[in-house]
């Protein structure tokens, strides 16, 4: 279409020409008396500048029917019907009867006569006999019974327009009566088709004609205010021709209201000149325009020209203005801007470049953090009646549940109430936060909702903390690679994993400070939060009895809360796939996500697999063994002593790899056998099969080291002695 190619050319000078007005350069109207229209409009008595007097006229008098001066009054009185009564006009209009005989002629050459009013009893409201005529050329010559009678056996109101302003109204054009600017004489010399009368070549001119000659027929008087009203009518279509008829419009010395720029701004960004609409907002800004649509307008345009530095430069300085509704305008440019870098991000791990993904994210959460702690609203610290930790948790794996579940019950040990939130309810923790002693995050990535809580907790100076009881901060050892899976998830599963290690540690690094159930893990998160310190919460456990060993045969028992593979060319699966062929009194129940390879398959008799269950606990009660196998990597390291300290609470033995944690935390040969190598699995699992005082004095060992140091009143003095610390800093 020819003014899409030639938008480029003319958007520089009718940019400017528009920005002129906004600057006020531009307020006049053709034939406008300024005088006239104060002391003829007592409603505008009190405005004096003649600058304001013409903008209320473009903007509001003319739609409303006002006279821009004497002449037009006198010339649209005269031209009354020669039997207009204001009496008839009052008794068919009730909500008229009020006006002055006057003011009712006036009335009705302004906007009855338009509207289709009755005055007389044999009228139809909503039919004018003149319009009639005019779009029926044949009834030129037809007295008013004769069109009323034609227009109701035509369908009446649902058939052809009976008034002006109807027929202006389905024609979809913002205007009162037909647009003198409009040369439809000289159109239809363009366009014979559509010269059955001037109604049908205005159709016709805004089905086609504006497209191929708008910029070229010549407009007569007041042709700003038909532009413009083009303009609304196509951008009520979403068609980009209003780019053209606003731009003609503003060229023309058009004063368009905001409404008008800002459809303006919208029709720049469907034809996709972003940068004229970006342009256009920023002016609106300036001006002090912000008004929430234009905002949220300024936002998409922003986001489809990828313009995120002029987003997160303008954006506060508008909210500045605007209070509440700022806050959910800058959550909704958050989430905007969140989504488009993630998928970014999405589309670099997909080509294997994982580094770069999380560098965009990470800089996308810090960027939606910045823009809450410009734009968003404080929240004033309260009282609660009682002390109150807020907790944010998600979707836990089992074991974190059950830490979770623990961790409640501690804290109500020390005179805590602890409230919960998933990522459903996010709003209520932030709205909980407040009047919370400390805020903890436990395993929850950084999407934008999270990141705004955060930014409201420490602008009501409440203290955070992130858990986790996993390595899954750290994007070099987590998630485990692709090929270590064996097939098992696709590689669109693993960047998910991929993308969540790097919401993990974005939300991580926006908290003061980590939580974690053993020392190795917490050094880790060291690193990552904001104040460079982890306190350690250990787990607890209540001591109960075994159940009673059946016979000669030997117990064993591996739960794996993850997937783990027992492969007899690893150390441990060599070690125990011996056991089996040396030993035919022992049986192995497994748990949980244990895989077993085809080597084992001879042993199916004495292994019992249950899977991920819930009660996986009870099985472990009844064994003679417990074996906690954990692959070779940092990640494993930083596991807690858990399976161990569940079998501890039956007095049940454990064989378990040499990890980091296991070995701080535990003693080799007392109340733990430690295994690394194959030599050390086969020599320690042979003699706790074959010796059962040895199994007894290492469960009893390890029932009372857990019993001496993994107590519920010890968790709590880990909980009390945490909250004492971040409690200082929620009293500064």
């Amino acid at each position: 279409m020819r003014y899409l190619t030639c938008i480029a050319k003319k958007v520089i000078s009718l940019q400017s020409a528009l920005f002129n007005w906004m600057r006020g350069n531009q307020f006049h109207s053709e034939g406008f008396d300024h005088k006239f229209y104060r002391e003829f409009y007592r409603d505008l008595s009190g405005m004096h500048d003649p600058r304001l007097l013409a903008k209320h006229y473009a903007e509001h008098g003319r739609t409303e029917g006002r006279f821009p001066n004497e002449a037009a009054m006198r010339d649209a009185l005269a031209r009354l019907p020669a039997d207009f009564n204001p009496e008839g006009y009052r008794r068919h209009n009730p909500n008229l009867g009020d006006l002055s005989d006057d003011a009712a002629r006036i009335h009705y050459a302004t906007i009855g006569r338009l509207e289709g009013f009755a005055y007389r009893s044999d009228q139809i409201p909503g039919f004018d006999p003149d319009h009639f005529r005019e779009i029926h050329p044949a009834f030129a010559s037809a007295d008013d019974a004769t069109c009323q009678a034609a227009w109701q056996a035509e369908g009446g109101p649902n058939g052809p327009p009976g008034t002006q302003v109807e027929h202006l109204r389905r024609l979809d054009l913002p205007l009162r009566t037909y647009p003198a600017a409009f040369p439809w004489r000289f159109y239809t010399r363009l366009y014979p088709r559509a010269a059955a009368h001037r109604w049908a070549a205005l159709a016709h001119f805004l089905r086609e004609g504006f497209a191929e000659v708008g910029t070229q027929i010549p407009y007569g008087e007041d042709a700003p205010s038909f532009l413009i009203a083009l303009g609304d009518h196509f951008a009520h279509r979403n068609d980009p021709a209003a780019v053209q008829a606003y731009e003609l419009a503003v060229a023309l010395g058009a004063t368009p209201t905001v409404a008008h720029q800002k459809r303006l701004a919208e029709a720049y960004g469907r034809v996709g000149a972003w940068s004229a609409a970006l342009d256009l907002y920023a002016h609106l800004f300036a001006s002090g325009i912000c008004e929430e649509a234009i905002m949220r307008c300024f936002v998409s345009a922003a986001a489809a020209r990828q313009d995120w530095p002029r987003l997160f430069t303008l954006l506060p300085q508008a909210l500045a203005q605007t209070g509440v509704m700022g806050d959910t305008i800058a959550r909704e440019a958050t989430e905007t801007y969140f989504a488009h870098r993630s998928r970014t991000a999405r589309a670099l791990y997909a080509d294997h470049r994982r580094a770069e993904g999380d560098a965009v994210l990470a800089e996308a959460v810090e960027r939606v953090a910045d823009l809450m702690t410009a734009c968003g609203s404080s929240r004033a610290r309260t009282a609660p009646e009682r002390p109150m930790i807020a907790i944010l948790a998600d979707r836990l794996p089992d074991r974190a549940r059950h830490r979770l579940d623990q961790r409640v019950a501690l804290l109500g040990r020390i005179g805590f109430e602890a409230r919960i939130f998933d990522l459903g309810t996010v709003r209520a923790f932030e709205e909980a936060v407040p009047a919370a002693t400390a805020a903890i995050l436990v395993r929850t990535p950084a999407w934008p909702t999270v990141v705004q809580a955060l930014v409201c907790a420490k602008r009501a100076g409440v203290p955070t903390l992130y858990e986790t009881d996993e390595l899954i901060v750290d994007p070099r050892f987590a998630p485990p690679p692709l090929e270590a899976f064996a097939g098992r998830i696709g590689e669109r599963v693993h960047q998910d994993l991929v993308f969540g290690v790097a919401l993990y540690r974005a939300a991580a690094k926006l908290c003061d400070f980590g939580l974690a159930p053993n020392r190795v893990l917490a050094a880790h998160l060291d690193g990552i939060v904001a104040r460079g310190r982890s306190f350690i919460v250990r787990d607890a456990i209540v001591p109960e009895a075994r159940s009673p060993g059946v016979g000669e045969q030997v117990r064993l028992f591996l739960h794996a809360p993850q997937l783990q593979d027992v492969r007899a060319t690893e150390a441990a699966g060599a070690a125990l796939l011996e056991a089996f062929r040396r030993e035919p009194r022992i049986a192995l129940t497994t748990a949980g996500f244990v895989t077993l390879d085809e080597a084992f398959a001879p042993f199916a008799d004495r292994i019992s697999q249950h899977g991920p269950v819930p009660d996986w606990e009870e099985a472990l009660r009844g064994s003679d063994l417990n074996l906690v196998l954990a692959d070779e990597g940092e990640a494993a390291a930083c596991v807690a002593v858990t399976g161990w300290l569940a079998a501890a609470r039956f007095g049940i033995p454990t064989l378990a790899s040499a990890t980091r944690a296991y070995c701080e935390d535990l003693e080799d040969g007392v109340d733990v056998r430690l295994a690394s190598k194959e030599a050390e699995w086969r020599a320690a699992l042979s003699a706790l099969i074959a010796e059962p005082n040895l199994r007894q004095a290492l469960g009893t060992a390890a029932a009372r080291s857990a019993g001496s140091r993994y107590t519920e009143n010890a968790a709590a003095e880990d909980c009390r002695a945490m909250i004492k610390h971040v409690g200082k800093l929620r009293q500064q």
